[in-house]
């Protein structure tokens, strides 16, 4: 008897599915196997041949991403193509099914009912997960008393309180994942990257973000031997170049400033390439000297805009004059860094559309220019559009605007200062420069109804794609991604 661990959401590049890596290490731990199905791999039918030839446990199933969180024409929504696939396996096994990962966590009562799954685990689950086992394998223990455990209890979905949050982030086993058919070195191909977590949590008030609701708003730290042990496993395998999946490596920068002089000291520099999302804020001079002495590919610093007003109305905790700190120390340490900008927030208007690309324009890094916020429930925003009022009546908001008044579908706020042609104001603002780019293809806004969905196509995507491109109107033909790749 085993657990089949599966990853539901296809995403192209294909990315490792790292979440499972931790789902087999803690089943190892209470002597359970695992096998691990990636549907980007897998088509329905062969993972139905899986589950009629063998029986299982248990099935868990991790939820990585609910989209892209990138507003465009077709909006990407995997949940409808998740839950077609569990139909399929109900239709081939009893065995429990349990659902995880940080895009489940993000509205775990409701995407449970949705795709109709017997158990969900909130957060980590390093806890929740092996009590979970024991009482579906051995009934030790009760549901009530397993924390992070999302249920069905006399008809309805219920959710167990969380654990206290400890200091410490746990360590964990790598290997179970075969991260040899994601891998391409490449800044391009970052999503193929070997997956590290050095640390869990985030303390900021961003007024959009999912973060602190689903990781926890304690910093919980991994020791760098810790995370060497997991470098070590990944350059056994031949995979060099990492992403560190922290929410931001610098929340903690006592704890970045520990991990990069361990590799300084330790020669890892001289082996391994990473990249890391940060924050301007605690990003300290000794941080910057630091990042390119200790293998450092790129860091991607979380600017979100260049004005106090915009900055503030986004729920920054930096100024302006922070910014042109932090890109100052770049710039004399000689770190590699791109930045991204958050354009459409509450109170945006061209003024500080145009104020936020003249600051970055010319400085010696790429933007990466994001228009459009997604409102996700349980945070600050969501919150204020919810108090505001039905959905359909707010001027600001694209996407799902009908019968989602629980923010569970794609919906975006996009100020109506901004016009409908903003996206060829910004084109004009940024020219011919190969400086900026974006996830997706600019387009004529438009508050046209299309059924429920307002300015955007009814038809969702279910399968994720990382397609960046210029915001230019010249084809010059340079990639976004400088780095060559390594062979």
């Amino acid at each position: 008897m085993t657990f089949l661990l599966l990853n539901a959401h296809k995403w192209h590049p294909a990315s490792p599915p790292a979440a499972l890596d931790y789902v087999a290490w803690e089943l190892e731990k209470v002597g359970k196997s695992s096998e691990i199905v990636d549907m980007t791999f897998t088509d329905v039918e062969e993972l139905e041949s899986f589950v009629e030839k063998k029986e299982y446990e248990g099935i868990c199933l991790t939820i990585r991403n609910l989209e892209k969180t990138m507003f465009s024409e077709r909006l990407h929504f995997p949940l409808p193509a998740i839950r077609g696939l569990i139909t399929a396996l109900r239709n081939h096994t009893d065995s429990p099914l349990i659902l995880g990962g940080s895009g489940f966590s993000i509205a775990p009562e409701r995407i449970l009912e949705y795709l109709g799954a017997d158990y969900g685990i909130t957060g980590g689950g390093e806890e929740a997960l092996p009590l979970l086992v024991k009482y579906l394998t051995k009934k030790e223990g009760t549901l009530a008393h397993i924390p992070h455990l999302v249920y069905r209890y006399k008809g309805n979905v219920t959710r167990n309180p969380d654990s206290p949050y400890y200091r410490r982030l746990p360590a964990v086993k790598r290997g179970y994942v075969n991260y040899r058919l994601y891998f391409r070195p490449g800044h391009e191909n970052f999503p193929g990257f070997g997956t590290i977590e050095t640390k869990r949590g985030c303390p900021h008030q961003c007024v959009y973000c999912v973060e602190p609701d689903i990781k926890g708003r304690r910093v919980r730290v991994k020791p760098p031997e810790e995370v060497a042990r997991e470098v070590d496993y990944f350059l056994s395998e031949g995979v060099t170049h990492f992403f560190l999946a922290d929410s931001e490596f610098n929340t903690d920068v006592n704890a970045a400033i520990d991990l990069c002089t361990f590799w300084k000291e330790r020669g890892y520099h001289r082996t391994i390439k990473w990249i890391t999302y940060a924050t301007p804020s605690h990003f300290s001079g000794e941080l910057a000297e630091l990042l390119p002495q200790s293998g450092n590919l790129c860091t991607m610093i979380d600017f979100g805009h260049a004005t106090d007003r915009m900055l503030s109305a986004l729920g920054k905790e930096f100024k302006a004059r922070d910014l042109e700190k932090v890109v100052t120390l770049c710039q004399e340490t000689e770190v590699n860094f791109r930045g991204s900008l958050m354009l459409g927030g509450p109170g945006e208007d061209r003024e500080t559309v145009k104020e936020a690309i003249e600051f970055f324009k010319g400085l010696p890094c790429k933007i990466f220019v994001v228009l459009g916020i997604r409102v996700f429930p349980n945070t600050p925003l969501g919150e204020k559009i919810q108090k505001e009022g039905p959905l359909v009546e707010n001027p600001n908001l694209y996407g799902k605007v009908y019968d989602n008044d629980d923010l569970f579908e794609p919906v975006y706020y996009i100020s109506r200062e901004l016009g409908e042609d903003i996206f060829d104001y910004i084109l004009k603002l940024t020219g011919a420069s190969e400086q900026f780019y974006m996830a997706t293809p600019p387009f004529n806004l438009t508050t046209k109804m299309h059924g429920p969905f307002r300015g955007v196509m009814p038809e969702y995507e279910t399968s994720g794609t990382l397609n960046p491109q210029y915001l230019t109107r010249e084809k010059r033909g340079s990639p976004i991604f400088e780095e060559p790749e390594v062979v």
